[in-house]
């Protein structure tokens, strides 16, 4: 009995044991020390809802007939507590709750949201921009698209609970930019894997680098990282190296052993020079970019036709030039001919071309190359004249794709030079003494340019 009203008397002006109030205890604390536990901080004049942008709508709490009292709901809940029977509240847990501490005109709070200005701007997507380091993205910015109806929602609700400042985008009224970082980041790191690679096109004397960054522009990256080769943009790459590249059937300054500076021209059978096979060096690019890999060396690839290569001699080639200090010259005007060795005259000869009088015997101007030689050669052939011919020369040095060849023509019994190609000329070779034939064949190595012009 003793210990009960101990209980009693201890409990007279506190709360009972195991009581909580909203989910706070309350146990033996009384009024004074339980009202501290829901104080409030100050009241502000104003509800702030925060924008996306950082920019806040306030909405005054006096427009909206707010206020806030938890006093009067404690109150109610300390009177309630039957302290006679303290005991009882020992073994078993008792949580009261109140509401409408605060209290506010809901449809003004909607009315003041409706007519307050929420600004204009609009979803920007994020994006991919570049740098000197490679790809970044650029975040997403949240407009101001909104459902106005859940956002009053979420408003209330966080009013009710006392929250007088309100982030908008954590109400899920707002939409949502279409294109968020993260649907770039697997894009993002491809690109910039794409964007250390290089490939370097080996052009003789210099080398073409095709960097990673014009790379990227050839690929079209999907969300998830993977990639496909965009072959109109290598294609397009591969046209411009070979308007900076090619050669092939192009008109060339030439100093002339006896006629100084000329300009030899182009013709239907002087091939030499570089041509580069557009579309099998376009394949090539694809290949190697959806392998993602550095390529320090690349061959281009240049036409062919048959055994003939539409090249120049390697060596030979430069920036401004690509007959070089090496090559046989030869005057179809004074049907002489000259072997340049790294600039030095090694050797000369007269020579019988293509006779004039006929359009299909004529030899035609341009630059040619020593591309196949053999001995006890059979020429057999015939022309748009009506002409054939079927004879052997013991030496011959093919120049072009077509059967023209600098060769020995012994039959001539050693008569070279002169106007003889104008009257007896050859049907398009270059007729030569033995010795010459032969020491071109000997001593001129394959793909020598062969400069010819009158």
């Amino acid at each position: 009995m003793l210990a009960y009203f101990a209980g009693y008397a201890y409990y007279k002006d506190k709360f009972t044991a195991n009581t909580f109030v909203n989910g706070v205890e309350v146990s033996g604390k009384t009024f004074a020390e339980a009202s501290k536990l829901f104080e409030h901080d100050e009241v502000p004049d104003a509800l702030e809802v925060i924008r996306p942008s950082g920019e806040t709508v306030d909405i005054q709490l006096s427009s909206i007939n707010y206020s806030y009292s938890y006093e009067k709901e404690l109150k109610k809940v300390y009177d309630d507590i039957d302290r006679k029977s303290w005991f009882a509240a020992l073994l078993s847990k008792t949580d009261y709750t109140f509401t409408d501490v605060a209290s506010y005109d809901k449809n003004k709070l909607v009315q003041e949201m409706e007519s307050s200005d929420w600004g204009s701007n609009v979803n920007e997507n994020a994006k991919l921009r570049t740098n000197d380091d490679g790809y970044y993205i650029v975040p997403e910015v949240q407009g101001d698209v909104f459902d106005m109806t859940e956002l009053e929602k979420y408003v209330i609700k966080c009013l009710d609970k006392g929250s007088y400042t309100v982030e908008g985008v954590d109400s899920g009224a707002y939409t949502a930019p279409d294109t968020v970082s993260g649907d770039l980041e697997a894009k993002l790191e491809t690109l910039n894997k794409l964007w250390n690679v290089k490939i370097k096109y080996d052009f003789n004397y210099t080398k073409e680098t095709l960097t990673g960054k014009q790379l990227t522009k050839m690929v079209h990256v999907k969300r998830d990282g993977s990639y496909t080769v965009d072959e109109d943009a290598c294609m397009k790459y591969i046209e411009k190296l070979a308007r900076k590249y090619d050669t092939y059937n192009t008109e060339r300054k030439f100093k002339a052993t006896i006629q100084g500076k000329i300009t030899v021209p182009t013709s239907s059978d002087a091939k030499y020079g570089w041509w580069l096979d557009q579309q099998q060096t376009c394949d090539q690019l694809v290949g190697l970019i959806k392998k993602g890999k550095t390529k320090k060396k690349v061959e281009p690839i240049y036409y062919s036709h048959g055994n003939y290569e539409f090249t120049g001699l390697a060596s030979a080639r430069s920036k401004n030039d690509d007959i070089g200090k090496t090559y046989l010259e030869v005057d179809l005007t004074n049907q002489q001919f000259w072997y340049y060795k790294k600039g030095k005259k090694i050797r000369s000869g007269y020579i019988v071309s293509g006779q004039t009088t006929s359009e299909a015997r004529t030899t035609l101007p341009g630059v040619y190359k020593v591309w196949q030689k053999a001995t006890n050669y059979r020429m057999k052939d015939s022309n748009a004249d009506g002409d054939t011919w079927d004879t052997t020369c013991n030496y011959w040095n093919r120049i072009a794709i077509v059967g023209i060849g600098m060769h020995d023509s012994t039959w001539r019994g050693g008569a070279f030079g002169g106007d003889i190609y104008k009257y007896n000329g050859s049907h398009g070779c270059i007729n030569m003494a033995y010795d010459d034939a032969k020491y071109i064949y000997d001593n001129v190595a394959m793909g020598t340019p062969v400069v010819m012009y009158y």
